[in-house]
C-alpha cells in the first residue's frame, strides 16, 4: 500500500484552523507552567488542589530540566521537593504502564528512594505492596541494568518476568498516591 500526502491540504482553511488552535492550546500550556514557577508561596497555597499538584509537578520537573538529568535535578530539589517529586513519579509511570515501565524508563533513578518516601507521606500500603514485590522478586532497586531494553520485544520480555499485572492491580486498588502527596505538599508548602 502506498501513501501519498498532499501537502496542499495542508493549507486548507480547516487545518490552518487546526494547527491555529493547537499552537494556541500549546501557549496557553506554557504560559501556565511559567506562572506556576514564578509563583509565591502564598500564591501556591491559595491553589486548589489539583492545581497544586500541576504546580508542583511543573515546579520539580523544572529542577530536573535545570539540572539537565533527573540524578542532576534530584541534587538540586530540597528533601520535600524530591519526596513530591519521587512519589508522583511512581504513581505516574505506574498509572500509565505499570511498575515493569517505571523499572525499564528514566524513572528507575527514584527507584532507591520511593519506598522510605512513600512511608514519609504516610502511604503505607503502597510502600509495602512495593517492599513486598522487590523482595519477594530479588529486585535490587538501586542496579535495574537488567531492566534495560530497546525494542517492544524486549519490553514484553521484561513485563513477563515477574507478575506485574497482580502488582498493577493491587496498586490501582489503593488510595492515589496524589492525595498523600497534595496533603504532605500542603503541609510543607514553604518548600515548595
Amino acid at each position: 500500500m502506498k501513501i501519498v500526502i498532499n501537502f496542499r491540504n495542508l493549507l486548507h482553511p480547516r487545518f490552518l484552523r487546526v494547527r491555529k488552535e493547537a499552537k494556541r492550546i500549546a501557549d496557553e500550556i506554557i504560559k501556565r507552567q511559567e506562572s506556576y514557577i514564578s509563583m509565591t508561596k502564598e500564591e501556591l497555597a491559595a491553589l486548589d488542589d489539583e492545581e497544586l499538584y500541576s504546580a508542583l509537578l511543573d515546579r520539580t520537573d523544572q529542577k530536573v530540566e535545570e539540572g539537565g538529568s533527573i540524578e542532576a535535578g534530584i541534587e538540586l530539589m530540597n528533601e520535600h521537593e524530591r519526596v513530591f517529586y519521587a512519589v508522583s513519579y511512581l504513581e505516574m509511570e505506574v498509572d500509565n504502564g505499570g511498575l515493569c515501565q517505571f523499572f525499564i524508563n528514566s524513572s528507575r533513578a527514584v527507584a532507591p528512594l520511593v519506598s522510605d518516601y512513600m512511608g514519609v507521606i504516610g502511604a503505607d500500603e503502597h510502600k509495602a505492596l512495593y517492599d513486598k514485590f522487590i523482595a519477594e522478586y530479588g529486585i535490587d532497586v538501586n542496579n535495574l541494568e537488567s531492566f534495560d531494553c530497546d525494542t517492544d520485544e524486549e519490553f514484553s520480555a521484561q513485563y513477563d518476568r515477574y507478575p506485574f499485572d497482580e502488582f498493577d492491580d493491587a496498586f490501582c486498588e489503593l488510595k492515589p498516591l496524589s492525595e498523600y502527596l497534595i496533603a504532605y505538599a500542603r503541609e510543607h508548602i514553604d518548600s515548595f
